[in-house]
């Protein structure tokens, strides 16, 4: 727990890439990744992840949640990450006490682990995950977040759905969104870590 508690300070304060539990996500995710051609449009690309967010009229609210645990900053800095970005749809369809409950002050650690939970280390485009799937057992792809939980890759016809521990599920619904720190994919729905 106190490992968990300091991935998570650490994250909340930008410097997400000491930090050992990141590091062995980033490494597990490594067998899914392995795109160059991602990594130079990424280089290539201008703005960060955090500059499209908080230019994004359709993630406001997950915005919102990224500023107010200081977040925002992390998928500012030098990355790289994925982020499965929850679009305001995706918020507003959250029932009303667990949309009211996301800000409260005595949930904030929770908060920082339902966004940490949105973020992978690493830049892994739709094409990876979708390699991932066809070579995954079961035709399902896991991929480590940075919280150490892992989210659930498949394919329901043409479309790639993540999933949470819990069985929530959200699709991809805009990909590779890619920015000088990686790649946003839009999502329809907001994944629950299991703690």
């Amino acid at each position: 727990m106190l490992k968990r508690k300091m991935l998570l300070l650490c994250l909340a304060c930008g410097i997400a890439a000491g930090c050992d539990r990141t590091g062995d996500a980033a490494t597990e995710n490594a067998a899914v990744t392995g795109n160059d051609a991602a990594a130079q449009k990424a280089a290539q690309a201008s703005g960060t992840i955090g500059d499209a967010l908080a230019g994004s009229a359709d993630h406001s609210a997950f915005l919102q949640a990224l500023q107010s645990t200081g977040l925002i900053e992390t998928l500012k800095g030098a990355g790289p990450y994925t982020v499965f970005a929850p679009t305001n749809a995706a918020f507003d369809a959250l029932p009303a006490d667990v949309r009211s409950g996301l800000n409260a002050p005595e949930r904030r650690e929770r908060l920082v682990s339902l966004l940490s939970f949105h973020i992978v280390p690493g830049t892994v485009t739709a094409a990876d995950l979708g390699r991932a799937v066809d070579h995954g057992e079961g035709g399902r792809a896991e991929i480590a977040t940075v919280t150490g939980d892992n989210l659930s890759v498949s394919r329901e016809g043409d479309a790639l759905v993540v999933r949470d521990a819990a069985g929530g599920q959200a699709r991809i619904t805009a990909a590779d969104q890619i920015r000088s720190n990686g790649v946003i994919h839009s999502i329809d729905a907001v994944l629950m870590p299991g703690n």
